[in-house]
């Protein structure tokens, strides 16, 4: 029996074989399948190095606004201005055959357990912390490798944790967040050596 991952991509990819879709669309297909999952494909196009122009803003800020609803435990909700944002049809086959991928080893090690990670209301905020600033790093349009994958990763930990209940990924996030401190950080450092 396929995951309920492995389905919803299943039908992104149906879907994007008609046509370019909006983030709109890719909510109302997405969106009741948790917020987790929008999370987690939100980020999968920035797992290859270089920065995708345009892409990392609104995507970054998207995974704000759905972490805040995860954290709410409310329905997944799309700003107005972001509605009719398209993703190529190209990009949405390519990014949810690599969620397959990936799901398919990933599914191998999940499994739920250390579960107050995810239950308890202190982690939750937590959990909010870490996705809202590893998004806001996400969305800088740095044109430098890996300034967007850094902080994709952390959230991607994250999103796992919370899809399966699985505490041991939410920890891994945690401390995916000191390197990504220390990535930018010294990103900043040289920075200021070079002005």
């Amino acid at each position: 029996m396929k995951s309920r991952f492995i389905t919803a991509m299943d039908l992104l990819q149906e879907e994007a074989s008609k046509g370019d879709l909006t983030l709109r669309r890719v909510f109302q297909l997405l969106g009741e399948e948790g917020h987790a999952m929008l999370v987690l494909f939100f980020c999968l196009p920035f797992l290859q190095p270089i920065p995708i122009p345009g892409l990392s803003t609104p995507l970054g800020i998207m995974i704000s606004v759905v972490a805040f609803f995860l954290y709410l435990q409310r329905p997944p909700w799309l700003p107005k201005r972001f509605e009719n944002v398209k993703l190529s049809s190209e990009l949405v086959i390519k990014v949810s055959e690599v969620a397959e991928k990936i799901w398919t080893y990933v599914s191998r090690i999940v499994k739920e357990r250390l579960t107050f990670f995810h239950d308890l209301w202190f982690f939750r905020m937590v959990n909010l912390v870490v996705f809202v600033i590893n998004a806001a790093l996400l969305s800088l349009p740095l044109p430098i490798p890996f300034s967007n994958t850094v902080p994709a990763v952390g959230i991607i930990l994250c999103a796992i944790g919370h899809m399966e209940k699985d505490g041991v990924f939410i920890l891994f996030s945690y401390l995916w967040c000191l390197i990504v401190a220390s990535f930018f950080a010294t990103l900043a450092m040289g920075a200021i050596n070079f002005v």
